[in-house]
């Protein structure tokens, strides 16, 4: 009996006690029996089989959207937006509240080209000094407009019009002691000259008390008067 296909080959595999029983002699065709092929399946479009891998559609699809996305990503510049802004309090007695610490974050978003979008706690390394005033120089320049009354003419002037005891005229601050805000200042006016001591009692303002040299007369006589300083 000549067996020549597949399922002929199929019985004698099947059932090899029943012909080394019998008397029948098989004859099988070589070319009814299948090879079996060791090699790997050829890849197209020019994969060799040196270590590279056959992908399907749909993963050929999926790596060049990765792909795209990466390139988005190299290319864009990250972007790091603040919703909130950065809050720093001093209050009354010089305690400085800042938030961004560990106990209250700051919220930020992170955007990098189309694809990376991330929401952001920020916690800064915060440090805080404290950098206090200069000390005030003792020696300045100042120019300030003073006006008031020579004391010893006010008696004698009481009976007289035109008020010969005013005087007005330019002071010229030079020294200052801080703390107790006293100044040294050399006062030239219409009436007299002479120097005294000053007391700011603002910025700019203060009183003035000192000794004139009264031009009519050639005479001495005190001077008190207010002042403002225009520096």
């Amino acid at each position: 009996m000549k067996i020549g296909s597949l399922t002929g080959l199929a019985i004698l595999l099947i059932t090899p006690n029943v012909l080394a029983g019998s008397n029948i002699t098989a004859v099988i065709d070589p070319s009814a029996i299948p090879t079996i092929s060791t090699t790997p399946p050829i890849c197209p479009q020019g994969v060799t089989d040196t270590g590279g891998t056959c992908l399907t559609k749909d993963q050929k699809e999926k790596v060049v959207e990765a792909l795209k996305e990466l390139k988005d990503i190299h290319d864009s510049k990250a972007k790091l937006d603040f919703p909130q802004p950065i809050v720093i309090i001093r209050d009354w007695q010089n305690s400085v509240y800042i938030n961004g610490g560990a106990k209250k974050p700051i919220p930020a978003k992170l955007t990098i080209g189309q694809h990376v979008d991330r929401d952001l706690e920020i916690q800064l390394p915060i440090q805080l000094y404290y950098r206090k005033a200069p000390p005030k120089p003792w020696f300045r320049f100042r120019i300030r407009a003073q006006l008031g009354v020579l004391v010893p003419e006010v008696v004698q002037d009481m009976s007289r019009s035109g008020g010969s005891f005013v005087d007005g005229g330019i002071g010229w601050d030079f020294f200052h002691i801080p703390g107790i805000e006293l100044n040294l200042a050399v006062y030239t006016g219409i009436r007299s000259a002479g120097g005294g001591l000053g007391l700011d009692l603002t910025k700019n303002f203060g009183v003035y008390a000192g000794y004139s040299f009264v031009y009519d007369g050639l005479k001495s006589s005190s001077l008190v008067a207010g002042y403002f300083a225009f520096n």
